[in-house]
């Protein structure tokens, strides 16, 4: 077949017939138009196209179409009845002047549809406002569902803001107010003062002007209390239980000392060992004495005997008799003994032992001593002592006590020191106590507790502060965090079950102080600074719009049994440009089949605008089919370009089994 762009007829009658025996086109000049009739020249046929053009006035008493397109306006005199599944209105003002408008009209018996006004956003999920059939109440959320819905939409709610709501009871879902009474509250920020019965925090509570409960409470104040403990150690009643080391730098006195099974009472200067005690420890002179006076007692015993012919001799155990004139006696040494006769001389001598002769201990160091079992000292050397220490406080520089000096325990703020008897030392409270701060992991009692004077005081690391009126303060602190003049600082980490609103947001890092959100609707492109944060949103649609214009969208199909359109790509939506269909590439690789499907229909926005491939133009075969556009009508920005499998007629959906389709469109843009 000749491809044909321009020709021309001259010389013949005022129509032309098209092929033999088909159709006939002429120009009727009596009513001043072209017909489109069959062979015989007067029955009018049906002229099928992919687009009309009127430039004038269209006269029709009958228009049927699968879709009727108006670029202009159109007003319709009489009442216009839409009978199709969907009514698209693709204006940017919709005015209405009735007063009321009715939706569901024609529902009968049990209704079960949600019924509403659906807001489409986009990308982003849609918004629902109106009647939730199931929850038997008004509701307004957003959701994935879109005017072409039906039945029980599945809505979450969404924010919603009001000068004034009104009702028999308000709630979020956890706090409710009702009756004028607020309940199961999380959190609440109030600028005013906060008055109540009672003030509690779930431990402590401020209830009649008393405060109970609290883990800690710093006063600048006397504080009393019955006992003090850290949790291990307690000191009450002048007595210290649970403690684990006592360090002191002076005497410490005693009424017993007890390693858990041997109770000392007492240290005793006793040469004799008379107490025989098991309770008593001696000292090491009182050690040496003993030791001294029982090698003496031995040597009186000797000296004493009475010697004659017949000499009796007694030991410890056993007794025996020497016959002075044939026997000899024999005295032999036992551990550590050795003795030596010699002439008329018995020598008795005690073995020499490891200790070296001398003297031991000095103004620095004190003897130490091994006794064996014979009293003898196998061991012997010094142990330093030291003849001065150390005096340190929680302030000023460090003192150097030699020995011999007296050292002075002074008491400070709220504390008084008495010297009594028997080397004691007593650290008292003084009666009225002033102090800066309290920390106690316990109860602090007191019959009176004044918190500041002048310009006040402070209340520091209290786990619950209950008050039944306003508590007020220059600043609260929980030792980290700080509020102060309505700053908080220092906090570690914020968390909070509401929404957290600011002026600005500051790193600590590149010190940016960030002023708000970006959403889409903003726009990244008119916030181009170091101050703004965009959401996924404002991103997305910026990369969408900005990320390069390739002038080309392309989308692979293949047939699944359940769709019956593909989008080949979304037109961008960049400022101030408008967006033209150059041509269509419909690449079947393979056959596309099933469903009745006969052929393809391409249209911009999401398939409900202009038809840029009829389904004439194309076939479900495997082939290319190029349709090359005029650059006749702009694209809908922003919006889809849809493919419609239809069947023989050339609208009615098709939905097919298998094929695969790959689609292109071409756009330019000014």
């Amino acid at each position: 077949m000749a491809d044909v762009k321009n020709f021309g007829l001259k010389g013949i009658s005022n129509d032309v017939q098209l092929g033999k025996g088909g159709g006939r086109f002429k120009w009727v000049s009596a009513s001043d138009r072209y017909e489109f009739t069959g062979s015989d020249g007067s029955t009018l046929k049906a002229i099928r196209a992919a687009n009309v053009d009127v430039q004038g006035t269209l006269l029709s008493d009958d228009i049927t179409a699968s879709s009727v397109s108006v670029n202009g306006d159109a007003v319709i005199t009489g009442n216009l009845t839409v009978n199709g599944a969907t009514t698209t209105v693709s204006s940017t003002n919709t005015t209405i002047e009735d007063s009321l408008l009715e939706l569901a009209t024609g529902t009968t018996g049990a209704p079960a549809n949600d019924v509403g006004v659906i807001i489409e956003r986009g990308n982003s999920d849609n918004v629902f406002i109106g009647w939730d059939e199931s929850e038997d109440k008004v509701k307004v959320g957003t959701g994935a569902f879109t005017g072409a819905s039906t039945g029980s939409l599945t809505i979450a709610v969404a924010d919603f803001e009001a000068k004034e709501v009104k009702g028999t009871s308000l709630t979020d879902g956890t706090l409710s107010i009702a009756s004028g009474s607020i309940s199961s509250g999380v959190a609440a920020t109030f600028s005013g003062a906060v008055q109540g019965g009672s003030l509690t925090d779930g431990t402590a509570t401020i209830s009649s002007g008393a405060i109970s409960g609290l883990t800690t409470i710093g006063a600048s104040g006397l504080a009393t209390v019955g006992s003090l403990t850290d949790g291990t150690a307690t000191l009450s009643g002048g007595s210290v239980t649970g403690a684990v080391n006592i360090t002191a730098s002076g005497t410490v006195q005693f009424g017993s000392l007890a390693d858990g099974s041997i109770t000392i009472t007492a240290f005793v200067d006793e040469d004799n060992m008379a107490s025989n005690s098991a309770t008593l420890i001696p000292t090491q002179q009182s050690v040496k004495a003993y030791v001294d006076a029982s090698n003496t007692a031995l040597k009186a015993y000797v000296d004493g005997l009475d010697i004659d012919d017949d000499l009796g001799i007694a030991g410890d155990s056993g007794t025996g008799t020497v016959n002075m004139d044939s026997q000899s006696l024999t005295i032999s040494g036992d551990t550590g003994i050795t003795t030596t006769a010699s002439g008329q001389s018995i020598s008795v001598d005690l073995d020499d032992t490891a200790v070296t002769p001398g003297a031991y201990g000095n103004a620095t160091a004190i003897p130490t001593f091994t006794v064996d079992q014979q009293g003898r000292l196998t061991a012997a050397g010094t142990a330093a002592i030291s003849t001065s220490f150390t005096l340190t406080g929680d302030s000023g520089s460090n003192q150097v006590v030699a020995g011999g000096d007296t050292l002075d325990i002074a008491g400070g703020t709220n504390i008084n020191t008495v010297v009594g008897n028997t080397d004691t030392l007593t650290v008292n409270l003084d009666s009225a106590i002033s102090l800066t701060s309290v920390t106690a992991s316990g109860n602090v009692s007191a019959d009176n507790v004044i918190v500041g004077t002048g310009s006040g005081g402070s209340i520091s690391g209290a786990t619950t502060i209950n008050a039944s009126g306003a508590i007020t303060g220059g600043s609260f602190t929980d030792g980290t965090a700080t509020l102060n003049g309505g700053s908080l600082t220092g906090a570690v980490n914020v968390t909070a079950s509401g929404t957290v609103s600011f002026g600005t947001l500051t790193d600590s890092g590149e010190s940016i102080a960030v002023t708000k959100f970006v959403d889409e609707s903003d726009g990244i492109g008119n916030n181009d600074n170091d101050t703004t944060i965009p959401t996924s949103a404002a991103v997305k649609d910026y990369v969408d719009n900005n990320a390069g214009d390739g002038q080309l969208l392309r989308a692979s199909f293949t047939a699944n049994s359940s769709d019956s359109t593909f989008n080949i790509g979304t037109v961008p939506n960049v400022s101030g440009r408008t967006y033209y269909a150059s041509r269509v590439i419909l690449d079947v690789t393979t056959l596309v089949a099933g469903g009745s499907v006969d052929g393809m229909v391409v249209k911009d926005n999401a398939g409900s605008g202009n038809t840029l491939a009829a389904a004439t133009a194309n076939d479900v075969s495997v082939g290319t089919y190029v349709v090359d556009l005029p650059y006749s009508s702009a694209l809908t920005k922003n919006a889809a370009i849809q493919v419609e499998f239809v069947q023989s007629d050339g609208s009615t959906a098709a939905t097919p089994t298998a094929g695969v389709v790959v689609g292109v469109v071409e756009y330019k843009f000014v």
